[in-house]
């Protein structure tokens, strides 16, 4: 049973200046956080690669677009079996720079057996001997993870993944969730997570709301927090549903406010795109009250909208 978050209690956190924590500036001016109790410090931005394979984008503009990247100082990327041709682009594009990422796939199997052999595909596609973390893929998902104890259990994907940590095939152990966040503690619970990556944005703060259901707890553990969704996802094609200036600002402000966040994760398709995210990033300030007030409310009504467009909330 998750337990749930007094207002007070996640004003407290959203006031209290905890995001700045251990905050820094990479050499050129790109913000840097702490990556929970992981050791590592990394780019409030993230590139999300699924993109590159939703389109037929040439292995020549993967690599314009991840060499961009890591030049101004983006340093963690995000990855997943499942994601077409994603890692196969991906390591292509890393070859020689693999150093430079804080590196991420993940596996939606829901057995020991499925996770190491998913691993092991997405480590030789990514041309690496190890990953910097795997993550279950949406552990929420009760299609796909039917019988949560059994998946937690030696013989479940979270036992693959305990071996393969132990083997050095990957670093740390995640899980992410885009929908019912009661079904991520009873993970968090098993003390093998430190890495969580979720849906958020100023607008399902009002429908899935992890920032008070879930990320407190992840703060008392020391687990890092990701973010993703953070313009909404693709709806009728490419265009994501907080593309227009003043939602796409909003909603990136309204993220990197946000305490726990690390790192916010963006579908990226091209250079345009990663500019733009880029400048984002550097300009960022954090929400006054005033303003976080501003941009709740209109997220609430936007939100009576879209409803549960993920699926069920409990």
């Amino acid at each position: 049973m998750h337990r749930e978050y007094t207002r007070r209690e996640f004003s407290h956190l959203m006031t209290g200046g905890a995001f700045a924590a251990g905050s820094g500036w990479a050499g050129n001016g790109l913000p840097v956080r702490p990556l929970g109790k992981i050791g590592f410090a990394a780019s409030i931005l993230g590139l999300g690669a699924q993109r590159i394979a939703d389109q037929p984008l040439e292995q020549s503009a993967v690599d314009r677009l991840i060499g961009e990247a890591l030049d101004n100082g983006l340093n963690y990327i995000d990855t997943a079996r499942g994601y077409g041709d994603s890692e196969d682009k991906l390591g292509r594009a890393l070859a020689g720079k693999r150093d430079k990422v804080f590196l991420v796939t993940k596996t939606r199997s829901a057995t020991r057996e499925g996770a190491l052999r998913d691993l092991e595909e997405s480590l030789r596609r990514l041309r690496t001997d190890s990953v910097d973390c795997v993550h279950i893929h949406n552990i929420a998902r009760d299609d796909r993870f039917p019988d949560l104890q059994a998946a937690l259990s030696d013989d479940g994907v979270l036992g693959g993944l305990l071996e393969a940590k132990k083997k050095g095939m990957t670093r740390h152990i995640g899980c992410t969730a885009h929908l019912r966040p009661g079904r991520v503690l009873p993970v968090f619970a098993t003390g093998a997570i430190e890495l969580f990556m979720c849906t958020i944005n100023f607008v399902e703060r009002h429908i899935y709301n992890f920032e008070e259901r879930v990320l407190p707890e992840a703060a008392k553990r020391g687990i890092a927090v990701a973010a993703m969704k953070v313009l909404g996802g693709p709806v009728r094609g490419p265009q994501p549903r907080l593309a227009s200036p003043e939602d796409y600002r909003d909603t990136l402000r309204y993220v990197w406010s946000v305490p726990q966040v690390a790192v916010a994760v963006i579908g990226i398709r091209n250079n345009q795109e990663l500019r733009q995210a880029l400048a984002a990033a550097r300009e960022f300030q954090p929400l006054n009250a005033e303003e976080m007030a501003r941009i709740m409310a209109r997220g609430k009504a936007i939100a009576a909208d879209w409803g549960p467009l993920r699926g069920p909330t409990d």
